[in-house]
C-alpha cells in the first residue's frame, strides 16, 4: 500500500544502490521518467488486499475474478463489470450458492458472460473443492510452486497467474501484457520482428525483466504499472515517438528514424 510518492521514492531509492546493474539501471531511469506523466495510483484498476485505495481492499479470491472479467475487454467495461459484481456478491460462497445465468447478466458488459460466468463458478468451485474455500491457502511464498499451481485453476493462463501473483499476493511474478511487450521490446530487443503472439517471444521478455529487476514486489507493480501506460498512451502500434521522453535512447527509434543503431542489450 504505497502512494505516487512513495511509489517513486522506492524507485529513485534503488537507484542509489551500490549493488543495482547497469541494465536494472537503465530500466529504472525509464520507469522515472514515465512516472512524470502517470499516476501510479491511479491506475490501479483490480480490487485487491493491498490496494493504495482502502475502498478497494478485497480478498484475493475477488483479484482473480477482476483478472477474469478484465480478459479482452476494456479498461471500462472491466472496471463496470467489477463493481457490478461486488455490489452483487460479498463472498465466495455468495457466488457458489449463483449460477451461471445470474452472473452472465451482471457481468455482460465486459464480453463473453457466458464463458465468463462459467469460469467464475469453475474457479470458484476449484477454490473450494482443494483449498477449502480460502485462496489465500495457496499463497506458500514460492512463486514457481504457486504460479504451477494458478494455472491448475479452470480457465487460468500464464498472464492470468501473473497477475495474480504480482496483485493479489503481492509477490514478484511480472505480467508482461501486450503494452508491456511492446515497449521492452521497442527500448531493449534488435529482433524486429517479436510477436507478442509468440509465447517464447514474451517468455523472453518476462525473464528479461524479472532477471534483471531486484525481487520486490513493490518495484515489478511499478514497473508493470508504467511500462502498461507508456504502451497504452504513448508507444502505442504506431507509436507516438515525438511526445516519448525514452526515444533518445530506444532502439526503435533509431532504426526507424536515425542510422545509429543502439541495441543496447
Amino acid at each position: 500500500m504505497f502512494n505516487d510518492v512513495e511509489a517513486f521514492n522506492i524507485i529513485a531509492n534503488r537507484l542509489t544502490e551500490k549493488n543495482i546493474s547497469s541494465i536494472e539501471k537503465t530500466i529504472l531511469s525509464f520507469v522515472i521518467l514515465i512516472m512524470k506523466d502517470f499516476s501510479f495510483t491511479n491506475n490501479q484498476t483490480y480490487p485487491r488486499p493491498s490496494h493504495p485505495d482502502p475502498t478497494k481492499r478485497k480478498d484475493a479470491y475477488f483479484t482473480l475474478i477482476a483478472i477474469i472479467l478484465s480478459l479482452r475487454t476494456t479498461l471500462e467495461n472491466e472496471q463496470k463489470a467489477v463493481n457490478l459484481f461486488l455490489n452483487k456478491f460479498s463472498s465466495l460462497e455468495d457466488v457458489a450458492n449463483s449460477n451461471v445465468d445470474e452472473i452472465k447478466n451482471i457481468i455482460s458488459c465486459a464480453g463473453m458472460p457466458t464463458k465468463k460466468a462459467q469460469t467464475i463458478l469453475d474457479v470458484t468451485n476449484y477454490i473450494i473443492n482443494n483449498y477449502s474455500g480460502d485462496i489465500n491457502k495457496i499463497n506458500n511464498g514460492n512463486v514457481l510452486e504457486m504460479r504451477n499451481k494458478l494455472m491448475d485453476f479452470p480457465g487460468i493462463g500464464e498472464k492470468s497467474a501473473d497477475c495474480m501473483l504480482e496483485l493479489g499476493f503481492d509477490l514478484p511474478s511480472i505480467v508482461v501484457d501486450t503494452n508491456v511487450f511492446r515497449v521492452v521490446t521497442r527500448l531493449f530487443f534488435k529482433e524486429e520482428n517479436m510477436s507478442f503472439g509468440n509465447n517464447q517471444d514474451v517468455l523472453k521478455v518476462k525473464m528479461f525483466l524479472e532477471k534483471n529487476i531486484i525481487k520486490d514486489y513493490r518495484v515489478f507493480q511499478i514497473i508493470h504499472t508504467m511500462l502498461l501506460l507508456q504502451g497504452k498512451h504513448i508507444c502505442r502500434s504506431s507509436p507516438h515517438c515525438d511526445d516519448c521522453k525514452l526515444s533518445n535512447r530506444c532502439n526503435y527509434y533509431a532504426n526507424k528514424h536515425d542510422s545509429r543503431q543502439l541495441r543496447l542489450f
